[in-house]
């Protein structure tokens, strides 16, 4: 090869060439390097939207919401990369005044604020000329859009989480084998956003008329319920729907016993809360739902201050802050600081308080969580006057 090379050398336009071409092999090396070592994205959650296409309808666009819960159980959860459940997304997008059905466009800006997010995608399907996806992911700092397609929407949403799972880097793991959503059941959870229980109630049962099995329906009912201060109906029909559930949906069985627990907790049974807490935990863990692991440290942190046990309020007071900072959620975390802080207070660990609070007030300035402002700010007061 050095003797071939050499002979070509006499030749300055071959050795030229030679050159060109070495540089541009170097070239390719160092770009192919450049691209395994891209940014990879900031740990956090995973925002899917609302799946819609592009047709005019009055009616209630449902169908939007099953697609979104398709992709969303198709593609799992991860460890750094939390995939909140439909339901959960439903949550954020009413807490950044974007609502079941709402014609208004998203305002990503303040859902990023919101819900401290990582990526949020967002998708619509359109079938002319031909049946085609069009999708973006969208991160802090960059856009990746495209259009994929397929012979049916199910190829292309399989499509979408490819693509997911491509631009995230991240491994997923399954925690469902079936979708809950159907146009009642969306339905329903508009009639909850409007807080028309009764309407919602009707729904709710029509679709457990339907199908015995809808975990998400009965939970929502038992909600209700308790709500409603019907804790005996609530607590029946809630361990009634968890003796006949599949074993295998471990994470709605965990949003379940949650739920049986605060039932438990306001009939004035707290070690048996604190026991179905732990049973929750224990579940939410095994489906890697880091946003109900939150939930449930919480809780149980606010049971064992009930308790007199205030070391371990305080682990878990502080286990929630970690859990929610790691699935998204601003608002969980300041409510989580916020009990470690009236924790300390009541321990007069004030400088720990005040760091507590301090931290809190932070976060509500940094989100802009108006609606946790007052009781956070009346909190730090109350503690900078015992200072």
């Amino acid at each position: 090869m050095l003797t071939f090379i050499e002979k070509l050398a006499k030749k300055p336009q071959q050795l030229i060439l030679i050159i060109i071409l070495i540089a541009a092999g170097v070239a390719v090396v160092l770009f192919n390097q450049s691209s395994s070592k891209q940014t990879k994205l900031s740990d956090g959650a995973i925002i899917v939207l609302p799946i819609q296409q592009t047709i005019e309808s009055k009616q209630l666009n449902w169908q939007a919401y099953t697609r979104m819960e398709q992709v969303i159980n198709q593609l799992g959860t991860s460890a750094n990369y939390p995939v909140l459940l439909a339901e959960d997304v439903i949550t954020e997008l009413s807490q950044s005044s974007s609502f079941i059905d709402d014609k208004q466009t998203i305002d990503l800006n303040r859902l990023f604020v919101i819900s401290g997010a990582s990526l949020l995608v967002e998708a619509s399907i359109s079938t002319t000329p031909s049946l085609q996806l069009n999708y973006r992911l969208i991160t802090h700092k960059k856009i990746n859009e495209g259009v994929l397609k397929g012979d049916s929407i199910e190829v292309l949403q399989s499509q979408l989480v490819s693509q997911i799972k491509q631009f995230s880097g991240g491994h997923f793991r399954k925690t469902t084998n079936r979708n809950w959503f159907t146009a009642t059941l969306v339905q329903a959870l508009k009639e909850i956003q409007n807080n028309q229980k009764a309407k919602a109630v009707a729904s709710l049962q029509q679709v457990l008329n339907d199908d015995t099995g809808n975990l998400i329906a009965s939970r929502l009912m038992a909600k209700i319920e308790f709500e409603n201060k019907q804790l005996k109906q609530a607590a029946n029909r809630i361990e009634q729907t968890i003796t006949q559930a599949d074993t295998d949906n471990v994470r709605q069985i965990a949003r379940l016993k949650f739920i049986d627990a605060q039932i438990k907790l306001d009939d004035k049974e707290l070690e048996l809360s604190l026991s179905l807490l732990s049973q929750a935990r224990t579940l939410a863990a095994k489906s890697q739902d880091w946003l109900y692991l939150g939930y449930i440290s919480n809780w149980a942190g606010y049971i064992y201050q009930r308790l007199n046990h205030y070391d371990k309020a305080r682990n878990q007071y502080q286990l929630a802050f970690d859990y929610l900072k790691k699935s998204g959620s601003p608002a969980g975390q300041v409510v989580a600081l916020n009990n470690l802080a009236e924790l300390e207070l009541l321990e007069y660990n004030y400088r720990l308080a005040y760091d507590a609070v301090n931290q809190s007030v932070a976060i509500v300035n940094q989100r802009e969580l108006t609606q946790l402002q007052q009781e956070t700010f009346a909190l730090l007061s109350k503690i900078e006057n015992k200072r």
